[in-house]
């Protein structure tokens, strides 16, 4: 987002805690950084006005609901809107006086999907007019009309006639890949299935080896291949014969948009954001933890005709391209400048 908003002309600059993965990425790009303390409980607001100090913003952007007690502190010194983008779900009721303290804060909340706005609305302080429906973005790289040629099959050991499957994502038990490798076990033995992500970082658990361990107990460790997160997925959607979303309940799912842009057929769990996503007729959908029913959606994807999978694949690439900064920036900047112009008068 910095750097497109960079590139459509505005000043842009990046605070994140120094060698963080977002430091590193801004410092890849070329953009604007301004390291951000380590905030001390007790001290968030002597914290942030102190980092405040000599700096100028009209807007401040933050995804985390971490960062809102210091971003609120750092947007009212600035005198500057302060924006955040939803990254995740509201499970849970947050209305205690102490929220509305909190919340307050916020002059423009922006969810990515239809259901995080209503969950959004009816669980927080914030309020319908506060609150904005915008898609992640999505670069257009992910667009490119021509498919890789990629020699990923290849290099699995895996001819044309295999079908493979494939899952991107961390490697966690709340992302289903255990549902897909049960689910595996029971489809024909020229299906394979690709797992492509690490673990997940902190949570102490070797969910790989644990998968690993699994598929050689379900006697199918030739057909699951895992693969190390990639930093270009591009030639790895296009080598798939269909994508499944096997998370318990994705928030929205990058990888689902990312599936969608490379008109890779997909499969996802009837939960979060994903029912969303893949709603009139974008892709299949089925119960979370489920492996007769991931096995028979794949089945049915096999033996599904080409001219309907086309059909279904072109909905999704109509879907995810909204998401393209030529759709999304011109979109953020009306949001911006309704949300200023709406500060100015109050």
């Amino acid at each position: 987002m910095a750097r497109w908003l960079q590139d459509a002309g505005h000043r842009v600059e990046v605070a994140a805690p120094i060698d963080s993965k977002c430091w590193e990425q801004a410092l890849r790009w070329g953009l604007v950084l301004s390291p951000t303390p380590a905030v001390l409980a007790g001290r968030t607001a002597r914290q942030a006005k102190t980092w405040a100090k000599d700096k100028q913003a009209n807007v401040v952007w933050i995804r985390d609901g971490r960062d809102l007690d210091f971003a609120g502190v750092v947007s009212r010194a600035l005198g500057a809107a302060l924006v955040m983008q939803q990254a995740m779900q509201i499970p849970r009721r947050k209305k205690a006086p102490w929220h509305y303290v909190r919340y307050r804060r916020v002059d423009a909340w922006v969810s990515g999907l239809n259901y995080l706005k209503t969950q959004c609305v009816s669980r927080t302080p914030i309020t319908d007019e506060c609150c904005h429906v915008l898609p992640l973005p999505l670069d257009d790289h992910w667009f490119d009309p021509r498919k890789m040629e990629t020699t990923f099959r290849k290099d699995l050991g895996l001819s044309e006639e295999i079908w493979l499957m494939g899952t991107v994502g961390r490697l966690d038990p709340k992302k289903g890949q255990r549902t897909a490798l049960q689910a595996l076990a029971t489809l024909p033995t020229h299906v394979h299935w690709v797992f492509v992500g690490t673990n997940t970082i902190d949570n102490d658990q070797d969910e790989c080896q644990t998968l690993m361990q699994l598929a050689k107990d379900l006697e199918i460790e030739h057909r699951a291949h895992f693969v190390a997160a990639q930093e270009d997925l591009v030639p790895i959607y296009d080598a798939l014969d269909g994508f499944a979303m096997t998370s318990h309940s994705e928030t929205i799912g990058t990888v689902t948009l990312e599936a969608m842009a490379r008109k890779v057929p997909i499969i996802g769990t009837n939960a979060g954001g994903t029912s969303e996503l893949l709603a009139m007729g974008r892709g299949q959908l089925i119960l979370p933890q489920n492996a007769h029913a991931l096995a028979d959606a794949v089945k049915r994807m096999m033996t599904e005709s080409r001219s309907s999978l086309d059909a279904q694949v072109q909905k999704g690439r109509e879907y995810a391209s909204a998401c393209r900064p030529s759709r999304l920036i011109p979109a953020w900047e009306e949001l911006l400048t309704t949300v200023l112009q709406s500060k100015r008068k109050t």
